[in-house]
């Protein structure tokens, strides 16, 4: 009797230590993956972000106005050099970014815009600035009324045979010793060539480092 009363106290005791060696763990775990997280997040939003702001009417005709900042890159070196890139050629200058409205690899958040801007002459009074691509892939606009409609389009400056007209950029900025690009576009979509059926604007506010 005394043996198995033993056996008993022995038996609670270890499942004892074994629930507070699993909570522990967790507790261990939980801590962790929180500083990763925060440290993650941290890493995939440093390279700046660009702002974007579609307005228009809806297919009911009311307005709208939708703005979602695309903060995040990817944290892949071998696709970073692809997603994130200026190059130089003589006194031009070509940029080309991309981010995510989300942390890449989650695929809840796939949407993303990207942009080619060109400078010819960079810095020199003959200097011209040309916006040769705006993409906006997998996003979801979502009006007021609940009601939503995806952008997964490529725009350019020679898009006016598709409806896409008033390219337009101001307020370029580009320092060299810190790699931080800074300029505002803005076009407008036509509602032939835009879910709505009616005229759709788009702006994007870019301040990136590259």
């Amino acid at each position: 009797m005394v043996s198995k009363r033993i056996t008993i106290v022995v038996f609670c005791l270890v499942m004892a230590i074994m629930v507070c060696f699993s909570i522990f763990l967790l507790l261990s775990f939980t801590i962790d993956d929180a500083k990763l997280n925060k440290v993650s997040q941290s890493d995939y939003s440093k390279y700046g972000a660009i702002s974007l702001t579609i307005a228009g009417e809806n297919t009911d005709n009311i307005q709208f106005a939708n703005t979602s900042l695309f903060q995040f890159t990817t944290i892949e070196e071998k696709d970073l050099k692809n997603q994130n890139v200026i190059k130089k050629e003589g006194n031009d200058l070509s940029f080309y970014a991309l981010r995510f409205l989300g942390i890449p690899g989650d695929n809840k958040q796939d949407s993303n815009v990207s942009f080619r801007l060109k400078v010819i002459d960079a810095d020199l009074v003959t200097e011209k600035i040309f916006l040769e691509r705006v993409n906006i892939n997998e996003f979801a606009v979502v009006d007021k009324e609940k009601k939503y409609f995806f952008l997964n389009e490529s725009f350019n400056t020679n898009s006016e045979k598709e409806g896409v007209t008033n390219f337009e950029i101001s307020s370029y900025h580009y320092n060299k010793s810190t790699q931080n690009l800074q300029f505002i576009f803005s076009f407008n979509v036509d509602g032939e060539n835009n879910e709505t059926g009616n005229t759709m604007s788009i702006i994007g506010n870019v301040d990136v480092m590259l």
